[in-house]
């Protein structure tokens, strides 16, 4: 009977526990599934991997990561939870909280995540691939190649800091090993072709610098014009831009849009030459709409002149009803201030830059103030935002939107949503649920409380691309009687006026 029982205990012990060979085969298949792109078969390998197995910081790491990629943040919050619980002193798993803070919009958070980690190993990968993140959000852009840099020299497979890293590179290295990522990690069809049109586009710039200004311009003054599409109905202010000496237009200033957009028939008309497809992200439930870059040679916006301009060119004739769209961005090497009561948008020297301190957090808790930080992906500016004096999230900073919105799911957060009836309209179509929040109270300057109908739609497909929770759009309609000043160069904007 003893022996019995041994042998009984035994063979339970060996039928629980996984060989090295089965682990090891059985880690192999799950990172072959996140290779493949297959999100959701890795995160269902890598858990039951955590359910049969010691729990591992490199198992824990893949969980987090598939989840992530699959867009499933709060299956990704619960497995970094259990990673931190199981595994406190881990960089890695400290690391991939960060990464999920990272995507609720939570950079404060992230921020301290990964400083920790890199307190505990100071040559963790994912770590300084995170901190890469932060200096790139805060406008440090020298800080955040270093960083990406070290991530992919300490861990090249992984995939996240191969492409950060490679997006850095000089044409054509670039290309080379953005050409070689995509080939190894495979991604959603959505992520792919984007990835795809991003290389097209590189391919066709080139070394070629973009967007010259013919003449070093200390300050200019350009005049804002109504855009109002029909009569009764206005859309924002615009600018009147000159192409190739020949055509003007009336461009909708749209600080959430990069460069200039045009539609087919303009860019026809002044020959402009096209480079590369690439889709327009927007407001609308069809998707992407078909679109294509290219070269115009001269484009003057009161006294300033720029060269070898890259221009966005929609397939679409009608542009929301205006003549085209043109972001702030274009002159970010000044400072920018868009005075909406006097009509008037402004370029002037920037002010001398402030030393970086290593001590203090990169990111700044909310405060509604005159001076804010903003959070910069790309072309689109994040700023942090209140509503109804209790919800805290990352608004989009977008004069070419009519009207202030958020989420659905900030909006049930800050308040009550009710049905509605009204109609949104964006580059990507209609949008077919709307919802509203009545009476609700926007901070994001000491001037911009207001009670206000904030419209409440869907907005996941940008924070899946930008890979951080979007919580809304500050519109033109909250910023019409302020005068706003943007430094791009060191990521704050003043506020000046009162609602």
């Amino acid at each position: 009977m003893l022996l019995l029982l041994l042998l009984s205990i035994i063979g339970n012990t060996l039928y629980a526990q996984t060989s090295p060979a089965a682990a090891s085969d059985a880690l192999t298949s799950a990172r072959t599934l996140f290779k493949q792109g297959k999100f959701h078969e890795a995160a269902a390998a890598y858990r039951a991997i955590v359910e049969k197995d010691k729990p591992s910081e490199i198992v824990y790491s893949g969980l987090v990561q598939s989840y992530l990629k699959a867009d499933d943040v709060p299956a990704a919050e619960k497995a970094s939870a259990e990673a931190l619980k199981a595994l406190p002193q881990s960089a890695t798993a400290h690391a991939i909280s960060g990464d999920v803070y990272f995507r609720k919009g939570l950079l404060t958070e992230a921020e301290g995540q990964y400083k920790t980690a890199l307190e505990q190993n100071e040559n963790s990968a994912r770590a300084w691939l995170g901190m890469g993140k932060i200096y790139a959000t805060v406008s440090r852009q020298d800080q955040a190649k270093e960083a990406f840099t070290k991530a992919h020299n300490l861990d090249p497979a992984d995939g996240d800091a191969w492409y950060r890293w490679a997006v850095l590179l000089p044409y054509p290295q670039s290309v080379d090993e953005l050409e070689k990522h995509l080939a190894e990690f495979r991604s959603t069809a959505e992520q792919e072709h984007r990835e795809r049109e991003f290389i097209d586009l590189i391919k066709g710039v080139g070394n070629r610098e973009v967007w010259v200004e013919s003449s070093s311009v200390k300050q200019a003054e350009i005049k804002l014009e109504t855009v109002t599409p029909q009569p009764g109905i206005m859309l924002g202010f615009g600018l009147r831009a000159r192409f190739n000496n020949s055509t003007n237009a009336l461009l909708l200033l749209d600080t959430g849009s990069t460069w200039i957009t045009i539609p087919r028939s303009l860019a026809d008309k002044i020959g402009a030459r096209k480079i590369s497809d690439y889709g327009i992200e927007g407001v609308g439930d069809s998707g992407p709409a078909a679109g294509y870059f290219a070269w115009v040679d001269k484009i003057t916006l009161g006294d300033v002149e720029f060269h070898d301009c890259l221009v966005h060119i929609s397939a679409h004739n009608d542009l929301n009803g205006a003549d085209g769209l043109i972001g702030a961005n274009i002159f970010a090497k000044h400072l920018v201030t868009i005075d909406f009561p006097a009509r008037k948008l402004r370029i002037g020297p920037l002010p001398e830059a402030a030393a970086p301190t290593s001590s203090k957090p990169l990111v700044h808790s909310f405060e509604a103030r005159s001076v804010a930080q903003f959070f910069n992906f790309g072309h689109i500016l994040l700023l942090p935002a209140r509503v109804n004096h209790s919800a805290t999230g990352l608004f989009v900073l977008d004069t070419g939107a009519n009207q202030s919105s958020v989420t659905p799911e900030f909006g049930r957060m800050a308040g009550k949503l009710w049905e509605t009836r009204e109609h949104v309209a964006g580059s990507n179509g209609q949008v077919s649920k709307v919802a509203a929040l009545e009476d609700a109270v926007l901070e994001f300057s000491p001037f911009s409380q207001r009670n206000d109908t904030l419209l409440a739609f869907d907005r996941r497909s940008l924070s899946r691309q930008l890979e951080t929770e979007i919580s809304g759009f500050i519109g033109f309609a909250s910023l019409n009687r302020m005068k706003v000043s943007i430094n791009y160069r060191d990521g704050l904007v003043s506020f000046e006026g009162s609602r």
